[in-house]
């Protein structure tokens, strides 16, 4: 950002809805409540029934999730298989204390059958 300019990307409905599936899909507890409340919240106001009811159901998945990482700490959801988890990884990018969570959480959930589908918590 030079001077100070920001730049803003205006996403459809759709793209954001792509955008929350993968974020559920990779486990990212912090950036869906952000984006919930933040820039997407006005799904929540959709001319779409299905989109509102989308955005609700991602809702009650972030608290339930919350609810988790405030047990097991930030990062407990994390897929860390995830490609984008995977390369910060790599890169020596991911905390360490986020990666503890998210393994100690899997080691502990992993025998459970619906843990590796989305919004199963």
């Amino acid at each position: 950002m030079e001077n100070g300019t920001r730049y803003f990307c205006r996403l459809t409905e759709d793209e954001k809805l792509y955008v929350l599936a993968g974020l559920e899909r990779s486990g990212s507890v912090r950036m869906m409540a952000n984006v919930l409340k933040g820039n997407f919240s006005d799904l929540a106001t959709s001319a779409s029934k299905d989109v509102r009811a989308k955005y609700a159901r991602w809702q009650e998945v972030t608290k339930k999730w919350q609810a988790i990482e405030a047990e097991w700490g930030e990062g407990a959801l994390l897929k860390l298989d995830d490609p984008v988890f995977v390369d910060l990884r790599a890169k020596g990018l991911l905390n360490s204390d986020i990666i503890r969570n998210a393994e100690a959480y899997a080691a502990a959930h992993s025998g459970l059958p619906e843990f590796n589908t989305p919004s199963a918590l």
